[in-house]
């Protein structure tokens, strides 16, 4: 049986001998992720290139991004969650032309540019929209924060405060601040313990383009059990 990658490759191959339709950049499971999905989540992602990362590093973390976001997804959508209020969408969407607009660059022409109409870019959003929400509701517990919790991390602030040589405020003025730093932070560690768990059961596919490969050689990440 031929593999998506292949059929993509022959049928690229077949329509013009020095133009490719396009490319699968990493499998995962049996969901391909394509060159041209990995440009439109460049466009549409909120991710940027850090100080001293080169194009190639960064598309690498995009697509690693793009993995997680995916398995997160594919998860969520196993409880059946609600769909969001097409408003949340729409102020999504509004965020996202915006902070192209501060680019200096058009929304539109960029959407056409990468091939998304409206209803994709609506629809990329509304997915991300999704595991917001299934993240927030299956996290609820960690909502409860207790007096212990908030006077382990004023210690921890005051600490940050006095190493840069900064007054601290008194505690009962920051702790609804304090309160949501306990919070963000066990949320996170259970987000990365989740994705880690769900690509430990995935089989993950890069198909690497470094020099020191054959081109298009699987570098296989992990493998289900």
């Amino acid at each position: 049986m031929k593999t998506l990658a292949s059929i993509v490759f022959a049928l690229s191959a077949a329509t013009a001998p020095a133009e490719m339709i396009d490319r699968v950049v990493a499998t995962v499971d049996s969901r391909a992720i394509t060159l041209s999905e990995l440009n439109r989540a460049i466009l549409t992602g909120a991710l940027a290139p850090e100080s001293g990362e080169g194009t190639a590093m960064f598309r690498d973390r995009v697509l690693n991004v793009m993995i997680d976001e995916y398995l997160r997804y594919r998860d969520a959508m196993r409880f059946s969650p609600t769909l969001p209020d097409p408003a949340e969408v729409d102020r999504a969407v509004e965020a996202l032309r915006a902070r192209i607009r501060a680019g200096k660059n058009d929304p539109d022409a960029e959407f056409r540019a990468a091939g998304l109409s409206p209803v994709e870019v609506r629809a990329s959003l509304e997915r991300q929209i999704v595991v917001r929400q299934y993240v927030r509701d299956r996290f609820a517990a960690l909502a409860f924060v207790s007096t212990d919790d908030l006077d382990a991390e004023y210690a921890a602030v005051s600490e940050e405060a006095r190493r840069a040589g900064a007054a601290m405020p008194p505690r009962a003025g920051i702790e609804e601040d304090l309160r949501e730093r306990v919070r963000e932070r066990r949320t996170a560690e259970e987000i990365e313990k989740w994705t880690k768990d769900l690509r430990e059961k995935a089989r993950i596919t890069m198909l690497s383009e470094a020099p020191a490969l054959p081109p298009g050689k699987p570098v296989v990440l992990s493998h289900a059990p």
